[in-house]
């Protein structure tokens, strides 16, 4: 079998894009302009906040079947669900400055 790869044309479904050009109509983007601007941006703070809960998250879950699971498995399933209910409030931390703009408008 041979596969000739330099015969495509522009019109074939897999040819190679063309250089970095304007994207076309419809086609979504990470930038936007005035029109289509997605808001607010978390500040430092709250990436921290986000950070640290979740990083907090993922050390309980750990801690809760590598150590505490070895001595009582009750509590492991605590500290488990505990750590469960951390990823919502850290969503919620982390839209607080896009949900005060939508507030605004």
């Amino acid at each position: 079998m041979h596969l000739n790869i330099t015969s495509r044309t522009a019109t074939d479904r897999y040819a190679a894009p063309a250089a970095f050009g304007r994207a076309p109509t419809g086609h979504r983007s990470l930038v936007t302009d005035g029109d289509n601007d997605p808001g607010p941006q978390p500040s430092r703070a709250d990436k921290r906040w986000y950070f640290g809960l979740m990083a907090t998250c993922i050390g309980l879950f750990v801690l809760s079947w590598a150590v505490i699971g070895r001595y009582s498995t009750l509590a492991a399933v605590i500290v488990s669900a505990v750590a469960l209910a951390i990823p919502p409030f850290a969503v919620i931390v982390a839209n607080v400055a896009s949900a005060s703009d939508r507030r605004r408008r």
